[in-house]
């Protein structure tokens, strides 16, 4: 026998189903609906209860006045008394959420981080900051875009996944008159030095402040490597590799020596070969790396990392050691000092000779 508070837990848990609004779509009618089989009739006598639902038949970004909204319409099933008003969560997924309280069961409200003046103009849009008079990628808000979880609460609830609106000729959804932010890998090379393994790089980014990038070495059979907080331009350790070769390491800890340079093949296999690698700043950008061949003189010789001042030819007039190359010109350098001696030695006997006269006198 079906009891009636056990119909309504039922009920309840058919609720907060999950849907994806496309970005640019027109209006989308969703609805929360349970695929299950149709509970049998009451036998009991009783009337059993209506199921409590909530629907949301309207859920659609939207840009009006250069201003992004979300647009909804709720509607409500089984729910006594009806309700008259909403609360709208976006979901932060690694910080605060965003509550807006009490709102009417049908209309729109303004997306997190973007703000209007009293007249309902937009002065800021979620993820740009004014900088120096400048808009540039990147603030609080960078969370509410490309798309963000929305939960709809009334008793019951129900939760989806929006998009931010996208702009378009007659409506804009980001600042006024900036270009969007670019991304570009300039500098990507596998290298071996003194038989250890790294990935040297450099990116060039505009229209962001950012000063750091992340790299995440996408890993197709498992959890991706990630290396944070990394300079634009750098060298980072390949994954798996060892920082020294000169040691021993035992397979049975899953290092081997791959194209001569140690390598935990057991837990980074998938890093030995072509890999691709997501370079992240605000955009990002991923491409394929390689993993190195064991080059000429990479143990014996060591390559400078990045940024090092390599040194030049010696400035004009400046001290340089001079080391003779040839065997003409060490000759040389003997004839000269024998010159020198035989010179000293004149000079020697003439200076004798003179106080020798002196004396007689």
């Amino acid at each position: 026998m079906t009891s009636a508070p056990r119909a309504r837990r039922r009920a309840l848990t058919a609720v907060g189903l999950s849907a994806v609004v496309v970005l640019g779509g027109g209006t989308l009618a969703v609805a929360d609906t349970d695929d299950g089989p149709s509970p049998s009739p009451s036998v009991t006598g009783y009337a059993e209860e209506p199921e409590e639902n909530l629907e949301l038949e309207i859920l659609e970004p939207i840009c009006d006045g250069d201003v992004p909204y979300l647009q909804y319409d709720a509607v409500t099933e089984g729910v006594e008394p009806p309700p008259d008003a909403v609360t709208i969560t976006f979901v932060n997924p690694s910080g605060d959420d965003y509550v807006v309280a009490d709102q009417p069961l049908s209309g729109r409200v303004l997306w997190p981080g973007a703000e209007v003046d009293g007249a309902g103009n937009p002065t800021d849009w979620p993820g740009w900051s004014l900088v120096d008079g400048e808009w540039v990628v990147g603030d609080e808000w960078d969370w509410v875009r490309p798309s963000v979880e929305v939960l709809f609460e009334v008793n019951p609830s129900a939760t989806r996944t929006v998009g931010y609106p996208p702009s378009s000729p007659d409506c804009a959804t980001n600042p006024p008159e900036v270009d969007e932010p670019t991304i570009e890998v300039d500098t990507l090379t596998p290298l071996c030095s003194e038989g250890v393994t790294y990935l040297d790089y450099g990116v060039t980014v505009t229209g962001t402040p950012e000063t750091t990038v992340t790299l995440t070495w996408q890993n197709p059979d498992g959890e991706d490597f990630v290396q944070t907080d990394q300079p634009l331009q750098g060298r980072v350790l390949w994954p798996g590799a060892y920082p020294e070769r000169f040691v021993e390491l035992s397979a049975e800890d899953g290092w081997e020596l791959v194209n001569n340079m140690w390598q935990n093949t057991r837990d980074f296999g998938w890093a030995v070969g072509t890999v691709d690698v997501t370079f992240a700043v605000n955009p990002e950008v991923t491409v394929p790396v390689t993993f190195p061949q064991d080059t000429d003189g990479c143990i014996d010789e060591e390559v400078p990392p990045p940024g090092t001042t390599v040194a030049g030819p010696p400035d004009p007039g400046a001290s340089t050691p001079f080391l003779p190359q040839t065997g003409g010109e060490v000759l040389g350098l003997l004839a000269v000092a024998a010159g020198l001696l035989a010179a000293g030695a004149v000079i020697v006997v003439v200076v004798r000779r003179r106080r020798g006269a002196v004396g007689s006198e």
